[in-house]
């Protein structure tokens, strides 16, 4: 018996087109666990920002109102009292320092 080889028309199989369903799962398993992890890092990011920075969106909008402190004022009031008590103990010290004598 004879076996007769017959050539018939190859199909090229090109790999590309090839696609297994297990990778393309883990492609898209891979995708949302790098949305989900990009959405969890912005969360962290923004409260952490937060809580470190305080200027708002609209602060150059509002109007500025005087305040009900001149700490300027605080500061000379605080500074000649200072003096005054300086020169209270200075005298005390001296009188002392008389009476001694």
């Amino acid at each position: 018996m004879e076996e007769k080889n017959e050539t018939k028309d190859a199909e090229i199989i090109n790999e590309k087109e090839v696609f297994d369903p297990k990778i393309k799962i883990d492609f898209r398993f891979e995708l949302a666990l790098f949305l989900i992890l990009g959405f969890l890092l912005g969360v962290v990011i923004k409260t952490e920002a937060t809580k470190r920075i305080t200027i708002g969106f609209n602060d150059g909008l509002v109007p500025s109102v005087r305040q009900a402190y001149d700490f300027e004022k605080i500061n000379e009031e605080l500074a000649q009292q200072s003096a005054a008590a300086q020169a209270a103990s200075d005298a005390q010290n001296n009188a002392k320092s008389n009476n001694n004598q």
